[in-house]
């Protein structure tokens, strides 16, 4: 049970930091000397997550498209942090 605490504290401070960006455009910028914006990096990450508990460990039949994790942009930070709803929990249990 500590470690679902922990995952799940860290995706709220992920939602935390997500919420922080003043606008949508925002999340999308590539920092100087960054080769992803957060956007896309959220994205990545919600995609690990569904591949890796989700497919593999909970047979929910997901299919990730990692290229598209890193190629759509502009999407509403809502759109971004509804990613997260998809992330199985009762795999972790």
């Amino acid at each position: 049970m500590a470690a679902l605490f922990q995952f799940e504290n860290h995706l709220n401070q992920l939602k935390t930091e997500i919420e922080a960006f003043p606008n949508d455009a925002s999340l999308w910028m590539i920092p100087k000397g960054v080769s992803n914006s957060p956007g896309n990096l959220a994205l990545h990450l919600a995609g690990n997550l569904q591949h890796f508990i989700g497919a593999l460990l909970g047979n929910t039949g997901y299919v990730r498209d990692r290229d598209l994790e890193f190629s759509l942009k502009g999407q509403s930070k809502e759109f971004v942090l509804e990613l997260k709803k998809r992330i199985p929990w009762f795999m972790i249990l």
